[in-house]
């Protein structure tokens, strides 16, 4: 029998022994994911965004069989969540609900590039949007409104979240999209429900605006639906046009939401969050829950289709903003 001659021999060799167990332990635990995943929104707590995300994260929870929490970083227009997930850890826990307004902020500040920092796990959602005015507005109907800023342009004015957010450009696409433009004056607010307030009082003449902020309002008799910006009518205001329906053609704005993990995430981990999120949005409670506001549940094919989505949004923005001249402030 050999006798190790000193103990730093034995030392060495027990260290090694030691780690050669220990690596298929390690492996195993990297394999099976983190314990706990996090979800970071860019938008307060309360909203309806946030009580969406929490639901999501519920099952998301249940599909991974792993505890899901939700973290709210509002501020600097998304930009404080786009880096602390764009910085952060890169084994899959740390996951930014990233909102579709985003991609214009990437345009207007140069500060971020969602593509490259970033790794699509899928669309979550989208929700088109309810152009309204008031109930005793003059206007019934889309065409009352067009008619009204192409015989006094400027004269008319809409509210939105703010420059360059999605209920700002969902007006500055009609323009675009209608033969000879439609010109009414821009006045943002720090959100789209301070808008709805304006055109309840009178304030404001009319406003695009998620489904949820104005459905009570609409049941109450207090604003009046004229359009929806989706492809389809949805299907809770049946009986409200499309604005493509309304006279201008190819119109389409549906603001959507999505999860996206560092880039440096290994693709274990993303399929395994792709497959969790293709369950999930597929929960009942989820489903019906979404549906009462007027959104939709949707998944992108493959993080790839996801990623190609964002590219020609991106386009499509970066146009945009050149064409309104709009800057970081």
């Amino acid at each position: 029998m050999k006798f190790f001659k000193n103990r730093r021999t034995l030392t060495g060799i027990t260290a090694a022994v030691v780690l050669a167990c220990l690596a298929p332990m390690a492996m195993a635990q990297t394999a099976a994911g983190p314990d706990t995943y996090k979800i970071v929104v860019p938008l307060p707590a309360g909203g309806g965004v946030d009580v969406f995300v929490r639901k999501l994260g519920e099952a998301l929870a249940k599909n991974l069989n792993k505890s899901v929490i939700v973290d709210n970083k509002p501020g600097a227009a998304g930009q404080l969540a786009v880096q602390a997930v764009a910085s952060g850890p890169t084994d899959g826990s740390a996951i930014l609900y990233m909102h579709s307004g985003i991609l214009t902020v990437q345009e207007i500040t140069g500060r971020m590039n969602v593509l490259r920092d970033f790794k699509p796990i899928g669309k979550v959602s989208s929700s088109p949007h309810v152009l309204v005015v008031s109930a005793a507005s003059p206007y019934t109907t889309l065409a009352d409104l067009i008619k009204a800023m192409q015989s006094a342009p400027n004269k008319l004015n809409f509210g939105s979240g703010g420059k360059g957010s999605p209920t700002h450009l969902m007006f500055e696409q009609m323009d675009e999209k209608f033969p000879g433009g439609l010109k009414a004056t821009h006045v943002p607010f720090k959100g789209a429900i301070e808008g709805v307030f304006a055109v309840v009082s009178g304030s404001i003449d009319f406003v695009f605006a998620p489904p949820g902020a104005v459905m009570e309002q609409m049941k109450a008799g207090k604003l009046r639906a004229l359009a929806t910006t989706g492809a389809v009518r949805m299907p809770q205001l049946p009986n409200i046009p499309t604005v493509a329906e309304g006279g201008i053609g190819n119109y389409q704005d549906e603001p959507w939401g999505g999860l996206v993990v560092a880039a440096a995430t290994p693709d274990a981990q993303v399929n395994r969050l792709v497959n969790a999120l293709k369950a999930a949005v597929a929960e009942p409670a989820l489903v019906d829950m979404i549906s009462k506001v007027g959104g939709k549940l949707e998944i992108n094919p493959s993080p790839a289709a996801f990623a190609t989505q964002i590219r020609e949004e991106l386009v499509v923005n970066k146009a945009m903003v050149v064409k309104l001249g709009l800057k970081a402030e």
